[in-house]
Order: C-alpha cells, then structure tokens, then sequence
C-alpha cells in the first residue's frame, strides 16, 4: 500500500494562490502608505521555505511510513474517504493534534529548536507564513498518531493537514483588522496570530491554534490583541543565512548542555521551556528576563546593499524560486541522487544571495563556488551545449558583477 501511494499536492498548487494573495497585499500596503514588506527580509524569508519545501522531500517518508504502519495494524475504526463527516471529524482532530503540537514547540526547548526559524522574521506579512522550518518533519508527525490510530486514511491525512496549512497562510497579515464575533470567537484570525508571533511580554506563547482558536480558549493559552505587536523573537537572530537559522538553536542548546555544570541539568537543558538557565554554583536554576517592547524604539535588523546588489541578488532569488517551484513539480521524475544534487545547489544559492545581501565578506567566494557547482550539475544532467552556455554567461555576468563591487568598496575605503 506504502510503495504505490501518491500524496495529496494541494500545498504545491497553492504556491501561485499564495504569490497572487502576497502581490495583493503589496498593492494595498502601497495604496494605504504602509511599509508592510521590506525586500530583504522578503527574500530571507522566502529563501527558508524554498529549503523546508525541498529538504522535507527526504523526511516525509519517516512520518509517512510510522503513520501507514500504525494505520494498518492498530487502527480502532475506519472512516471512508467519501463521508463529508469523516473529512469535518478528521479537520478537527488535525487541528487539536496541531494544536498540541505547536504549543509544546513554544514550551519544550528541543521542539523549539525547529519552530523557532519560523518566528525570525521581524515583519508580519504573507511572506512570513513561507518561512518554515527545514528538519522539523522528523518529529512533528510523532503528534498526529492519534489519527492514525482513530482510523483516518493516510491520504485523508495528509490532505486535512495541507488544509490546515493553507489556512493558516492568511492569518499572517497586518492589512486585516478583526473579522467579526463570531469568526473572533471560534477561528484563528490575523488579529490572534499576530499576537502569536509578537514578542510583547503579554503575548509570549498564546494563541497557538492552526484553523480555530476554540483549543487556546479551553486550555488557557488564548490572549486578546490589545496593543501594538512587535515581532521576531526575544532574542533576535540578526542574520538572514537560511541554513544558519535552521540549525542555530540546535548548537545553541548543545553548547548549554555541555556548559551546565549538572549532569541532570544537561538532560533538562533540552526538554526545558526556552529561555531556562541551569543552576549556576549555588545559583538556583531560572528564567532570562523578558524585556518590554515598542514598535517605536524597536531596531530591526536592516541590511541595505548598495542597487547593483540588489538587483542582482533579486535577479537571482527569482530565478531560483521558479527553478526550485518546477522542481517540486516534477520531482518524482527525478532520480535520488539528482534530487540530491538539486537540493544542494539550491541551498548554496541561498546562502550566497543572502550573504551578498548582508554583505559577508566570504559572500564572493561562495557566489563563484555555487555557480561553479552548478555548472557540474548542468553537466551531471546531459543537457547539451545551450545550457553549458548558459551557465558560462552566468559565471562571466557573476565575474563581472564581484568585479564592479569589489572596485566600488575599495574606493570607498580609500
């Protein structure tokens, strides 16, 4: 049953709904005078959802194969795929199961870890919804056994939690104010998420629900919007290297554990909220303070590359993410190791577009050393002379480009 399924791509599809609905939102932020997007903070974001989109192609089947498995042998029931109430029942249950899951990501340190990238962003926009976590399909799917033991198809599954998913893409908006009692009182709304993302020391782990906030009223996480939100994360992440905020958090608790000066504090370390302190000497253990906040004495952190940087890493972002989006297309008609190889330059584009971007001064090395890799990759694929061509011109217009900078900053330095 495993070897011959083929999982729902509603997320897949989504992905120019998403990009209309973002284009959307730009035009209103235009016509309202609103800063609602900044271009770098865009592309970071962007940037860690192209790789949680194509590095979860190499998790999913972990999740999948321990959720077909409990499916087959010690389901309770089974619901049919044509009862519209199974899909109601089934919607529900993945929310509460969401539900649960989200909340212990914001409460236990190793699951926060893998969530935290998604909180980075220091903008509330659609964009941000994109921003998602690149390892954290190796354990998520630990929270939704329940459905599989319930009795709910594995395709029904997976199509209720791209549901899920998809609306929880809306709510990540500041053009949207509140939408009424009812819909207040019984959905997560743009108003209720965004006091989930803001870091207000009011707000800090509320509102966790996906579709419907009904969970958060029930078990005490649930919190009004009642002043301005100020995003990002208490301690900011100050950088835009998608790859480096993937695995950040992970080193920063491995370093923790190793500093604790308690063998049991060093197990605690992962499995304690974040921001816990080991004890210390004779220093009880505790909290790091967390600091009030204001929209307007707020610094977000702003790299400005000069125009020429801009253009050419935005030239470049585009062409990766149409790249990256005809990948997760077709990737079924790709071989393992091509997938691999895909997946690798694409994570070095990144990298190198958003370390030009913060202008890092190992960002020109790693722009040829990318382009270089992917010129052997056009080779590993066969693809003729036009597309050999077509990776000299981007060495030579890369060449140049590093060229025409590297001139610029040294006569300004001299």
């Amino acid at each position: 049953m495993f070897e011959n399924f083929k999982a729902p791509q509603i997320v897949t599809f989504a992905i120019p709904v998403f990009f209309l609905l973002i284009g959307i939102e730009v035009y209103i932020g235009y016509r309202k005078n609103k800063d609602l997007y900044r271009l770098n903070d865009s592309i970071a974001d962007l940037s860690t959802g192209i790789i949680s989109q194509i590095w979860g192609l190499f998790q999913k089947g972990v999740g999948l194969y321990a959720y077909f498995y409990i499916y087959e042998h010690f389901r309770f029931f089974e619901f049919a795929m044509t009862n519209p109430w199974a899909w109601v029942l089934c919607i529900v249950g993945q929310d509460f199961c969401y539900y649960w899951s989200h909340r212990l990501a914001h409460e236990v340190n190793f699951l926060w870890a893998g969530h935290v990238i998604h909180h980075h962003s220091e903008e509330y926009n659609l964009v941000v919804a994109l921003r998602q976590t690149g390892l954290g399909g190796l354990v998520s799917w630990i929270f939704y056994v329940p459905l599989a033991l319930v009795g709910f198809h594995p395709w029904m599954y997976l199509a209720s939690g791209q549901i899920n998913l998809i609306y929880q893409f809306w709510v990540h908006t500041k053009a949207v104010g509140k939408i009424g009692k009812i819909g207040e009182f019984i959905l997560s709304t743009p108003s209720h998420h965004r006091v989930h993302h803001a870091i207000n020391p009011i707000y800090i782990d509320k509102n966790h629900g996906g579709i419907f906030i009904i969970f958060d009223r029930m078990f005490g996480t649930f919190r009004e919007e009642t002043e301005p939100c100020v995003y990002g994360t208490v301690k900011p992440l100050r950088s835009f290297n998608p790859v480096y905020a993937n695995f950040h958090y992970y080193w920063e608790l491995l370093k923790q554990s190793f500093q604790a000066e308690y063998f049991l504090d060093k197990i605690l370390v992962f499995f304690k909220p974040p921001g816990w302190i080991p004890r210390q000497g004779q220093k009880a253990a505790g909290f790091l303070p967390i600091p009030e906040v204001s929209p307007t004495t707020f610094q977000k952190y702003d790299p400005k590359p000069a125009s020429e940087v801009k253009t050419y890493t935005t030239t470049w972002f585009v062409l990766v993410l149409l790249l990256s989006f005809a990948f997760l297309l077709f990737v079924p008609k790709f071989s393992l190791v091509s997938q691999i190889l895909v997946t690798i330059w694409v994570t070095l584009s990144l990298v190198s577009i958003n370390a030009l971007i913060e202008n890092k001064s190992w960002a020109g090395a790693m722009e040829i050393s990318r382009l270089l890799f992917g010129f052997l990759v056009l080779g590993y694929f066969d693809m003729g002379w036009t597309y050999y061509a077509i990776g000299i011109v981007c060495l030579v217009v890369a060449g140049i480009y590093l060229y025409r900078t590297g001139q610029q900053k040294t006569q300004a330095v001299s």
